[in-house]
């Protein structure tokens, strides 16, 4: 079997086996921290002895870099459909299954037999107004000027990072026609990847830390400017900081990447099926709802179920969704950092698989994370502290000199 991690945008919630152990079937399930409905788990273990008649417990495994996973890949098995069991898997949008098929097709492999849409999303700025004002950032200039030194949270996601800067390099080729970003993106010449890595030079003094996860709470605090991230942990963000901080999304001109998370099942596994059934789990509305509203992700799932969920008339504003929902969602009332316009999605290039050039990408990012950056304020600081302690000596010495002088008159 080829190995289908290498065509596919992302693959970052893989599925594991374990054999039956004290008469209990173990599902391992790998997928980021945070990014799963709640009560999803235990929904799953009953409806599954519900279905079937057999017990199974799902363990659920976490990790930060999803490369690590990679692996070949068994088909999705669906024979439960001959079981009376309605394929929620079909229920993905047309936009995620013909990006998939796309890129499938282009290896001579129908991924579709391999993988499904679970969560998307893009990168863009979440800006605190109370410091930063949108029009600030409407270009990813912002990264590369010394007055936000220190002021960036970065997402430790140098994929991400990688299409955001290749975007900013060629720009104008882009608007000229001269080239595309998903050429940018898939083409990982020496050229561009020396291009981005003296962006990132010039960018790392601007970066004031690296988060995964927590770059979300830090935004909702309040106390900080500005965070590179995912609309998702951007959405959980505006959502958590309320009324108390004033938190914007904004995607820059020059465009931005659009990923996907993915399920599929790994070829070591053990058993198929109870992963299959977990995937199509995974894809029924009402699940994909509740995972949704806990990670602030848009669902692959465009079922109308979904689209009536999101819709909410008391937002002013309407998004042309045709892209995902149909013709008919040319003009959705939804919020926008969840579900980006079709003019923003027009500006973004696909995540893809770094191939051979992973460890590449990833030397450069770590070279990057570790390099120090000297705080001027911090040394201005000092400076006048210890300026002062001088002045104060030199006061304090010629008031003793004169008091001495004075005396001996």
């Amino acid at each position: 079997m080829k190995r289908l991690a290498s065509i596919l945008i992302a693959i970052f919630c893989v599925l594991g086996i374990q054999a039956q152990y004290d008469r209990q079937q173990i599902l391992k399930v790998y997928n980021w921290d945070e990014y799963i409905g709640e009560g999803v788990i235990e929904k799953f273990e009953k409806w599954y002895k519900d279905v079937t008649g057999n017990t199974i417990k799902v363990e659920y495994i976490t990790y930060d870099y999803p490369e690590k996973c990679f692996d070949q890949l068994n088909p999705i098995d669906t024979s439960f459909v001959k079981e009376g069991i309605p394929n929620w898997m079909k229920g993905t949008s047309p936009f995620i299954d013909d990006l998939l098929q796309h890129i499938g097709e282009t290896q001579g492999v129908n991924a579709h037999d391999y993988t499904v849409g679970y969560l998307w999303g893009n990168t863009g700025v979440l800006i605190n107004t109370k410091y930063v004002k949108p029009e600030e950032v409407y270009s990813w200039d912002f990264l590369l000027n010394p007055k936000y030194r220190g002021k960036v949270i970065m997402k430790d996601s140098f994929s991400d990072l990688y299409n955001i800067l290749i975007n900013y390099a060629f720009y104008e080729e882009v608007k000229m026609g001269a080239t595309n970003r998903n050429l940018l993106a898939t083409y990982l010449t020496n050229r561009n990847i020396a291009i981005v890595e003296d962006l990132l030079e010039r960018a790392r003094p601007q970066m004031k830390s690296f988060a995964v996860d927590d770059d979300k709470r830090l935004m909702a605090n309040g106390s900080n400017w500005m965070s590179v991230t995912w609309n998702g942990d951007a959405k959980w963000a505006i959502d958590e900081a309320g009324d108390k901080v004033d938190l914007q999304y904004i995607v820059p001109k020059e465009g931005s990447d659009c990923w996907m998370d993915c399920w599929a099942i790994p070829a070591c596994s053990k058993n198929t099926e109870a992963a299959s059934y977990w995937i199509n789990f995974m894809c029924r509305p009402d699940i994909a709802l509740l995972c949704m509203d806990e990670t602030g992700y848009s669902s692959a799932i465009a079922t109308p179920e979904i689209l009536k969920a999101v819709t909410d008339d008391s937002i002013k504003e309407t998004i042309d969704l045709s892209y995902f929902f149909g013709p008919s969602a040319t003009a959705v009332h939804v919020d926008s950092v969840m579900y980006p316009d079709k003019s923003t999605i027009d500006r973004c290039s696909y995540l893809r698989d770094s191939g051979d050039r992973q460890e590449v990408l990833r030397e450069i990012w770590e070279k990057i994370k570790e390099t120090r950056v000297t705080n001027y304020w911090h040394l201005a600081i000092i400076g006048c502290v210890v300026l002062a302690i001088f002045i104060t000596c030199i006061i304090i010495l010629h008031r003793l000199n004169k008091k001495k002088t004075t005396t001996k008159g």
